[in-house]
């Protein structure tokens, strides 16, 4: 399942009067609060490939309260970072204080956001760093139909306000999802709508019900076989995707849908799909399947990011998500017999000793209905496909604009894992060098622009005054490029997330792409799982690379999606 799913510790809602703009949300812990000046700049490129340009700012840092970023190279030079230092409460600012555009009456800053010159439905990166270069580290909105939004780039902030909605993780959005299960025909989800849409005690009583089993290792490690299956079917398709050209396909993104879903088929529905199997008929299921996930991919996109029109009367994005859904509803439902009927027949020939499978553990759980199982098999479909495939491309693209931390990961793999031998959990905890490899791919390119969440209680942030009731934002995707937190901040450098810590500390809220917390997302170790495999199996066949000079481009659908061609060649290892 994704990384980044909540099945993605998913997606916060920012409804503008055309526009909904999402983000991850989940909790953490907090330590003190922190104000004072932190970094708003950026640095000059030094990786080959930026994702996006965040703003210079230092002609308007002292403004904003903001010191000014140098670059790389003046860092090198000895540039100095100031440390934030405690709040006083005699030093607090009220929310009236907080920058940012002035409101109009009824619109509040719709026609600001929505005629804004970096706005792009397509791309909001740049709308909210732009942002951040206008109004500095810390800023508001205010908007129709929603909380007033108070934006910030200080990890401090986000811990404080993930810790301080630690028993309470209200996260906005999924409202075209959530009218979809409600709607079910014969009201087969008895009015409930899973983790993704839920709040509250409803949210809460799912959660604490099926965490375990999705996040226990055991649980975890008994789907790598056959997750290690799928990835050398998948090498062994590359070879063909290939065999034409000699590079994959304009449509590789595609190719990795197929096998994301084939990967989470196993561990959701425990059943092969079929989706990699060389010849497939246009009309087989695993083709239905892969054009069902497009749709219901775009329909979202559409039903989540733009006005929701679709709750006035049924548009035609609404219409295909319904669809989209129902056709994985039936493909749930019928795996769901099947593990009832396996669960049947170990009751009978009483075996003890047979491992559960996570639906089948589902099923089985007190508290849990049927239709919660489904809705949580729904969930691991939807949310476990594009998250894990966008982060292999960008993985892929970063290697290979890299070669040499490709060699040095071929070398590590080498050493721990024989051609031809079963990948192990032992194998996996040997290689940390993938791990970090991962981690360094997702603070380049998060999936998600940051986390947020609905107030429940007054906090202080960069030393203002926010009442409860606010909608937070914290920007890890600006942060995550600053030099500030992340020294050398364009370049992809996995040995920065060693233990050592080479290149210094690292702010624990400063890279969030899972989040943290009690909504964390649920899926993390299914949705790592698959990524190691994907790579360490990668790295032992082939050495990959970007046969096109254009820079990688990304844009938003839902979360963040290459929107340049994945021009990869794939050269088989010696």
């Amino acid at each position: 399942m994704a990384s980044i799913s909540q099945a993605y510790s998913f997606l916060g809602q920012f409804h503008l009067q055309r526009v909904s703009i999402l983000a991850i949300y989940n909790t953490r812990n907090v330590r003190n609060v922190h104000d004072g000046a932190i970094d708003c700049s950026s640095s000059k490129s030094r990786m080959y490939n930026p994702m996006l340009r965040l703003p210079a700012m230092a002609a308007k840092a002292s403004r904003y309260n903001c010191r000014s970023l140098r670059t790389s190279s003046e860092a090198a030079a000895g540039a100095v970072t100031a440390k934030p230092s405690p709040v006083r409460k005699e030093s607090l600012k009220e929310f009236s204080e907080i920058p940012g555009p002035s409101p109009l009456p009824l619109v509040g800053n719709t026609l600001f956001i929505v005629t804004h010159k970096e706005f792009d439905p397509s791309n909001y990166y740049k709308f909210w760093g732009a942002l951040v270069q206008e109004y500095g580290s810390i800023f508001k909105l205010h908007n129709i139909g929603m909380p007033p939004i108070v934006g910030t780039t200080n990890p401090d902030d986000i811990e404080v306000f993930l810790k301080s909605t630690l028993e309470n993780p209200i996260r906005l959005g999924f409202d075209s999802l959530k009218s979809v299960r409600l709607r079910a025909k014969d009201n087969y989800f008895d009015k409930k709508t899973g983790l993704l849409p839920e709040n509250g005690d409803e949210w809460w009583r799912l959660r604490s019900r099926v965490q375990v089993p999705l996040l226990r290792p055991k649980n975890v490690a008994m789907y790598l076989p056959a997750v290690d299956g799928a990835t050398n079917k998948f090498m062994d398709r590359i070879d063909l995707l290939q065999a034409e050209t000699g590079q994959v396909p304009a449509d590789f993104l595609q190719e990795l849908y197929k096998w994301a879903l084939e990967c989470i088929g196993l561990v959701a529905l425990n059943r092969e799909l079929g989706c990699l199997e060389p010849n497939i008929s246009p009309d087989a299921l695993p083709v239905q399947l892969i054009r069902h996930v497009n749709d219901l991919f775009s329909a979202l996109n559409e039903t989540e990011m733009n006005f929701h029109l679709w709750k006035f009367f049924r548009t035609a994005s609404y219409t295909k998500l319904e669809t989209s859904h129902a056709a994985f509803l039936e493909l749930a439902a019928g795996a769901m017999r099947e593990a009832e009927a396996r669960l049947e027949e170990a009751k009978a020939t009483g075996d003890p000793d047979r491992q559960l499978t996570i639906m089948e553990t589902f099923l089985n759980t007190e508290g849990l209905s049927r239709s919660d199982v489904a809705t949580m098999i729904l969930d691991m479909l939807f949310a476990g496909i594009d998250t894990t495939s966008h982060t292999v491309g960008f993985a892929l693209y970063l290697l290979a604009r890299n070669p040499e931390v490709q060699r040095s990961l071929q070398r590590q793999v080498d050493a721990v894992v024989r051609r031809g031998e079963p990948l192990t959990p032992e194998h996996l905890a040997a290689l940390s060098c993938i791990v970090n490899a991962v981690k360094e791919t997702l603070r380049l390119y998060p999936l998600t622009f940051g986390n947020a969440r609905v107030l429940t209680h007054d906090v202080v942030m960069s030393g203002y005054k926010v009442p409860a009731g606010m909608l937070a934002m914290g920007f890890n995707a600006v942060i995550s490029r600053m030099e500030e937190y992340f020294p050398r901040p364009l370049e992809f450098l996995p040995e920065r997330w060693q233990r050592d810590r080479p290149y210094g500390a690292i702010h624990p809220f400063a890279s969030l792409p899972f989040s943290h917390g009690t909504r964390m997302c649920i899926g993390k170790r299914l949705a790592e799982q698959e990524i190691y495999t994907f790579l360490i199996r990668m790295l032992q066949k082939y050495t990959v690379t970007f046969e096109s000079d254009e820079e990688m481009e990304v844009k938003t659908q839902l979360v963040l999606k290459p929107a340049t061609q994945l021009a990869f060649k794939f050269h088989p290892r010696n």
